[in-house]
């Protein structure tokens, strides 16, 4: 029972080890981890996914850069190698959920993140779960159009 129970434990490993992407979830957020792909391919496919799926890209905020700039100031090493904020929205989404609470106008533009930290080569991409804001309005489809935008982008 124990050599079975090992050996099934060194298959996983070995499988979690190799995967060249990685999905993990917390209470809080939901990241995928790209080993195999550089930051620009992944922020490209991501950006691509948004237009295809009609949404609106509304800002990409360059943090790295503005990290960069206050570590410089402090005269410390910058923390991260690559990182955008990337701000979508999609009006038929957002009208759809302005009509069943007004208090999710606070998920318009919807946000996720691509970043790299600097001593490293994997790129994760991230997004908040979204909040129950009220009874009417139900925050897990929201998670679940994102998650399928990126799962998407990085499967292309």
């Amino acid at each position: 029972m124990q050599t079975k129970i090992i050996f099934l434990l060194c298959l996983f490993f070995t499988g979690v080890l190799h995967a060249k992407t990685i999905r993990m979830e917390t209470a809080e957020y939901i990241s995928y981890r790209v080993s195999d792909r550089s930051f620009d391919e992944v922020q490209l496919r991501i950006s691509n996914e948004l237009q295809v799926n009609a949404f609106n890209i509304v800002f990409e905020l360059n943090i790295a850069k503005a990290l960069e700039a206050v570590s410089k100031s402090l005269e410390k090493q910058p923390l991260l190698q690559n990182a955008i904020s990337i701000g979508f929205c999609k009006p038929s989404v957002s009208y759809q959920m302005v009509d069943k609470s007004i208090d999710t106008l606070l998920y318009c533009p919807l946000k996720l993140v691509i970043f790299q930290s600097k001593d490293s080569s994997e790129v994760t991409v991230s997004f908040l779960k979204t909040p129950k804001l009220s009874d009417q309005a139900d925050p897990k489809k929201v998670d679940e159009m994102i998650e399928h935008i990126i799962s998407s982008g990085l499967d292309q």
